[in-house]
């Protein structure tokens, strides 16, 4: 279902390591819980990004959410063409819909995300436990 040579963050941002750099992505689950995307905000080119504070945000019909990333590191790319056709990020989440490319020297830091079936399971827990608050019966009111 996931991208195998990807590594995951429990927040839904997707890692991929290259030899100088990091891309950062949206998976597509939460990318499919978000709905119709209407607005993306993401740094420039040469802004430092810090571990766990939001560096974007992309927002549709359903919500509002901050992205993040796991690493500390310098924007070294910016996927420009996200804001002429915010569409590609749901047709293609793990190609054409990346977010940022980051210099980093946090590469350690790619060892402690899930692996595509950890993220998996981290996903049918969060899906397994809304069910269950909706399905839980209350008392009727008399």
């Amino acid at each position: 279902m996931f991208p195998g040579h990807l590594k995951y963050a429990d927040t839904h941002e997707w890692f991929s390591y290259h030899e100088k750099f990091v891309t950062i992505g949206l998976s597509g689950f939460i990318l499919n819980k978000l709905g119709r995307l209407l607005f993306l905000d993401l740094p420039k080119v040469g802004e430092e990004i810090l571990s766990g504070i939001s560096f974007g945000e992309v927002e549709s019909l359903e919500m509002l959410m901050n992205i993040t990333s796991v690493m500390n590191g310098e924007v070294i790319a910016v996927n420009e063409r996200l804001y002429e056709n915010l569409d590609v990020l749901n047709r293609d989440p793990y190609k054409q819909g990346w977010l940022i490319k980051l210099a980093t020297n946090e590469v350690h830091v790619f060892d402690q995300l899930l692996s595509a079936t950890e993220y998996e399971m981290h996903i049918r827990k969060l899906e397994s436990s809304t069910t269950e608050k909706h399905h839980t019966k209350g008392k009727r009111r008399k």
